[in-house]
């Protein structure tokens, strides 16, 4: 069993290399697969990422729980369809339909128990080779609902692909993936650099959503190469797709790592070629390594098993809550019977409030009713409404929120595919600010601000002044000057001046680098500048700029103070993108008024956390934090507020806080 701790940081996992210039695909002397390291730049591109990623290994834990007896099922529970995609610049790389065909059926053997090298499995491991329960076939019915050879093709004049997913988008020269939560979707192209395959884990982009084999190493006839020429590799790439991690845990050797199944043995490093029973590491003896395992390294004919705990693993994502459920459902690997059953086309979005939406979509021939499914965007699981209308007005919506839908035409006898997702955001969703008020202008107030087109002299203000209704454009990027001054009523004190801007339109001003100008003690009535520059990573659109003027150089952006003024206004942010913000949302019912403050993130040694405004200083939180694959870290530091993460290796993490009536996630970067 793997050590519930640490598995190694983003930096460390996997020995694949990722060259995307190499010209040919020689033999590989040994197995490299670059699924982490693709893992890895998709996390630091998707911010909620490693969070669906904790969502979905924690279902996968509790259906182990809850799954026992089902963890060695001798019976087929699923048929994916799968559909794939060539990319040849060559004549050998335009495989037949004989080798894709002979690949299907490697994957059938696999992770059906029906492959006869199983029985090399040593007694010590015999009676934990399972039968996954999985079966594959070439699709049937394509997304429009017409037959097809589950097989498409393309000449190319790249020779060598990479691992940035180009191979997967018609726009840089590869194939679009059909409807991945219809499909498995397979492509075949020289990826390059010596790399066999690489996959996306459950919770990425659906666009790229599937796995990526090079043709010499795919099935095992045709133009295979020895020793991955007996289809081994895509078993091994689709245990990723399907949740499955590297057996040795990706801690280059550390012992220390883990590959969330309870039943592998712990496991230094990787193996290569073919060793011999019992290869023992991490004092594992005297069994040693489970190195015939499909998840390690080793040569095509020295693997030849999954665990029943894999098995588990790959059986919780179609279960409830699972994150590749909706292949249950699946019409793809059916062929059409008679006329075909369409995909519904033309979908739209109307009549959009803060929380409703009507959604609709062309009538399709031949339909008795459609399955209409939507989620928030980004959300693991759909809700399914049934009917016989070709629009739908769905309501209880969350406002300011992005989700999507699509649909799927029933008819009489059978159904199509769904159609591609489409989205549609519910308007609202206005940000509310603290107040910010200085009791008493009897001595000083702001009498003067001006940034680019806002410039505004006043006397005093009453301690507040709204003027929200003046604003100006930043550029991204743009160095800013702002300018301010203080008015006294008799004599001058010494006054700060502190502005404020919420770059991530968030609602507060507490994120990392929002506190754009804090001037110094100064009794002069002159006035005076600051500057700053715009982030290039700011929210486009309208947010608030917050000038504070204050005789205490403790007041904040948020509540009341003695003497002083405030004064709010807009800027407009043009050419950023949306600010990797280090605020933690919380899943309680007071949703964005609960405001945990991480800082500084990206964290050398010490990472704080600063309670929400609204929090009782007194009131105690927990913190946890999880690696990459879900896994809690033990034994971390957290003292008044600070988490000492000098021992982490440089990678992303999520922090979850919890006060004990509701928890929050955040992701945050160890340098």
């Amino acid at each position: 069993m793997k050590a519930n701790v640490y598995a190694a940081a983003l930096g460390l996992l996997g020995l694949a290399l990722t060259s995307n210039s190499a010209s040919a695909q020689a033999p590989a002397p040994h197995r490299t697969c670059a699924s982490v390291e693709v893992l890895a730049a998709q996390l630091a591109a998707d911010p909620g990422l490693a969070q669906r990623m904790a969502a979905i290994n924690n279902q996968a834990a509790q259906f182990a729980k809850s799954n026992q007896a089902t963890n060695a099922t001798a019976a087929v529970t699923l048929t994916i369809p799968v559909v794939v995609h060539v990319l040849y610049s060559t004549t050998s790389e335009n495989i037949s339909d004989a080798q894709i065909q002979s690949q299907i059926d490697v994957l059938n053997e696999d992770y059906h128990k029906l492959n006869a090298d199983y029985t090399k499995t040593p007694s010590a491991f015999a009676g934990q080779v399972a039968d996954v329960g999985i079966q594959f076939v070439l699709a049937k019915r394509d997304p429009s609902g017409l037959a097809t050879t589950g097989i498409e093709r393309k000449s190319s004049t790249t020779t060598s692909w990479g691992t940035a997913d180009k191979i997967k988008s018609t726009s840089t020269g590869g194939l679009n993936a059909w409807n991945s939560s219809q499909y498995l979707n397979l492509w075949v192209g020289t990826i390059g650099g010596g790399i066999l395959g690489y996959a996306q884990f459950p919770g990425g982009a659906a666009s790229t959503d599937g796995v990526v084999i090079s043709p010499v190493y795919f099935g095992r006839t045709g133009t295979v190469t020895s020793p991955y020429n007996l289809g081994r590799t895509a078993s091994h790439e689709v245990g990723h797709w399907l949740n499955l991690n590297h057996i040795w845990g990706d801690d280059s050797g550390a012992c220390t790592g883990t590959d969330n199944v309870s039943d592998t043995p712990n496991q230094g490093a990787e193996n290569y070629g073919k060793p011999v029973f019992p290869h023992v590491s991490c004092s594992n003896g005297p069994n040693g390594d489970m190195f015939m395992n499909y998840m390690d390294y080793v040569d095509d004919n020295a693997m030849f098993m999954f665990s029943t705990g894999q098995s588990s693993r790959m059986n919780a994502l179609f279960g409830t809550g699972g994150a590749r459920v909706s292949l249950l459902t699946s019409m793809g690997g059916v062929a059409p019977s008679g006329g075909t059953c369409p995909t519904p086309a033309s979908l739209a979005a109307s009549s959009l409030t803060n929380t409703s939406a009507t959604v609709s979509w062309a009538a399709a021939t031949g339909a008795v009713s459609y399955n209409l499914q939507y989620r928030v965007s980004g959300a693991t699981t759909w809700t399914t409404v049934n009917q016989t209308a070709t629009s739908k007005s769905l309501t209880g919506l969350t406002a300011g929120t992005t989700y999507q839908y699509q649909v799927q035409t029933v008819c009489s006898g059978s159904s199509s595919a769904y159609s591609g997702i489409a989205s549609f955001t519910t308007t609202g969703g206005t940000v509310a600010y603290c107040a910010s008020k200085g009791t008493s202008v009897a001595y000083e107030y702001i009498d003067y601000v001006a940034l680019g087109s806002i410039s505004r002299t006043s006397g005093a203000d009453a301690g507040y002044y709204n003027g929200t209704a003046s604003s100006t454009s930043l550029a991204a990027g743009s160095a800013q000057t702002i300018s301010f001054s203080a008015g006294f009523t008799g004599s001058a004190y010494s006054e700060y001046v502190k502005v404020y801007i919420d770059y991530n339109q968030n609602g507060v001003f507490t994120d990392a680098g929002e506190l754009v100008v804090s001037a110094a003690a100064s009794t002069a009535a002159t006035t005076r500048t600051g500057s700053f520059t715009v982030p290039t990573t700011a929210k486009n659109g309208a947010t608030r700029l917050r000038v504070v003027l204050s005789d205490n150089s403790a007041t904040t952006s948020c509540g009341s103070y003695s003497y002083g003024e405030t004064e709010d206004y807009t800027v407009n942010i043009t050419g950023g993108a949306r600010l990797d913000g280090t605020t933690v949302r919380t899943s309680g019912t007071t949703g964005l008024a609960d405001q945990y403050t991480l800082y500084p993130n990206p964290a050398t040694s010490v990472l704080s956390i600063a309670r929400p405004l609204n929090m009782d200083p007194e009131q105690a939180f927990s913190v946890r934090v999880y690696d990459v694959r879900g896994t809690e870290i033990k034994g971390l530091s957290f003292v008044d507020g600070q988490l000492n993460v000098a021992s982490l290796r440089t990678g992303i993490y999520t922090l979850s806080v919890s006060d004990g009536s509701k928890t929050s996630h955040q992701r945050f970067v160890k340098e």
